[in-house]
């Protein structure tokens, strides 16, 4: 059930805790990103797509499942090996296990996944913050998905995500029932999520593309 079915209580999606979580990603360095920290980011977004129900939620559960496969390689024995991005791809190519699919997904493979899915994410909270106070976010958040994700995503994912984004409601609707803070701090909070995350999608695009990991099937 969508939170737009009864929104008489308030959800507290905490855009802060996003923001904080990437900015601190590239920390120690411009080219290096913590994986810890890009999870936990990806957690609160993940939550705030779950609390939509049926209307997004489908995003929600494409990415559940990979924040906790790479957390399983964070968290295991070869854990110092998945402290970041670089040293993930490194362990991964020189084990040969950039590709695996089956028993223990690669590192590398649920990372595109969220990789993929962030693009879309960054683009949606951009254009949410640029449009009309009373515009409907169904058309917008199809646009923003026929984008990016639309091109990751089989046949049936695609028809699914085209009913789903058609039940969301306005822009100030969805802020005001979604978001822990009030509505002229949620916008200022996209400008710095949408900055915050940019540079972190960028770093990870540049290390996958340079590692030819762009296109793991």
């Amino acid at each position: 059930m969508s939170v737009f079915e009864n929104d008489t209580e308030k959800q507290d999606f905490n855009l802060e805790l996003v923001r904080d979580s990437f900015k601190k990603c590239m920390q120690e360095s411009e080219q290096t990103v913590l994986l810890e920290d890009y999870l936990k980011a990806f957690h609160e977004l993940c939550r705030f797509f779950k609390l939509t129900g049926t209307l997004l939620g489908f995003v929600a559960k494409d990415i559940e499942g990979k924040i906790k496969s790479v957390e399983q390689h964070v968290h295991s024995k070869q854990g110092r090996h998945y402290r970041s991005v670089q040293a993930m791809i490194k362990f991964e190519e020189t084990k040969g296990i950039t590709h695996q699919k089956w028993m223990q997904p690669s590192g590398c493979r649920m990372l595109l996944r969220l990789h993929q899915a962030l693009e879309f994410i960054l683009e949606f909270m951009e254009r949410l913050r640029l449009s009309e106070e009373q515009e409907k976010m169904s058309v917008m958040a199809w646009e923003v998905y026929r984008q990016t994700l639309y091109h990751h995503h089989p046949w049936v994912t695609r028809k699914v995500a085209q009913v789903a984004v058609y039940g969301l409601p306005s822009k100030k609707h969805l802020i005001d029932v979604m978001c822990k803070q009030d509505y002229g701090t949620v916008l200022g909070l996209l400008a710095e999520v949408v900055n915050a995350g940019k540079p972190v999608w960028e770093a990870t695009q540049r290390l996958l593309s340079s590692h030819d990991l762009l296109h793991i099937p």
